[in-house]
C-alpha cells in the first residue's frame, strides 16, 4: 500500500498543470522550428543570454515584465528537466524577445457644409495590444541556433491584476514550449 502511495505521489509531483487560456488573450498563434540535426536530451542545463532585469537599465515596470517572463521560462524548462546552471556548465543558451504594438484605427469622414468640403479624421485606439514572444535556444558548445518558438497573441487592454498578468505570461510560455524539446 505504501509503495502505491509513493508511486502516485511521485507521478503527481512530476506532472505539470496545463493552464487555461486567460480570457484577456485571443488569437494565440504558435510557430516553432528546430534544427533537425540537433540532439535534445531528456534533461540538460542552460543559462539566459541576457543578464537579469535587476542588472539592466530599464523602468521598474519593464523589470517586472521581464522578471515575470523569465520566471515563466525557468519554471516551464524546469518541468522538462532543464535546469539553470553557471555559464561554464551549460548545454544551451536561452534568449527571448518580447514585442508589443498598440493598434490604432483611423476613421475618416467627408462632409459638405454650406458648399465647403470638410474632412474629419479621428484615431481610435483598439481595445488590445498585438504582442509577440520569441524564444531562441542555442547550442552552447557551437553557438548555433537549435530551436525557435514564436507566440503571437492579442492582449486585451483591460485592468487586470498582477495574478492575471502572471497567468498570461505563463500561458504564453507554456504554449510556446509545449513542443520543446522536439521528439
Amino acid at each position: 500500500m505504501l509503495i502505491i502511495c509513493v508511486v502516485i505521489m511521485v507521478s503527481i509531483a512530476g506532472c505539470t498543470k496545463t493552464l487555461a487560456q486567460p480570457v484577456t488573450m485571443s488569437d494565440v498563434q504558435i510557430v516553432t522550428a528546430y534544427a533537425p540535426q540537433a540532439n535534445f536530451p531528456n534533461s540538460a542545463s542552460y543559462a539566459f543570454l541576457r543578464r537579469g532585469p535587476e542588472q539592466e537599465e530599464m523602468s521598474d515596470e519593464q523589470k517586472v515584465i521581464i522578471r515575470r517572463l523569465r520566471d515563466a521560462i525557468k519554471d516551464e524548462l524546469a518541468s522538462k528537466k532543464y535546469k539553470a546552471a553557471k555559464e561554464d556548465q551549460i548545454d544551451y543558451i536561452v534568449d527571448y524577445q518580447l514585442v508589443a504594438q498598440y493598434s490604432v484605427s483611423i476613421l475618416a469622414e467627408r462632409t459638405q457644409v454650406e458648399g465647403q468640403d470638410w474632412m474629419t479624421i479621428v484615431g481610435v485606439p483598439d481595445d488590445f495590444i498585438q504582442g509577440a514572444l520569441v524564444i531562441d535556444i542555442f547550442d552552447a558548445a557551437g553557438l548555433k541556433p537549435v530551436w525557435r518558438g514564436l507566440c503571437n497573441v492579442n492582449i486585451a487592454l483591460a485592468d487586470v491584476t498582477d495574478e492575471e498578468r502572471n497567468q498570461r505570461a505563463r500561458y504564453a510560455v507554456q504554449e510556446l514550449l509545449k513542443t520543446f524539446p522536439p521528439q
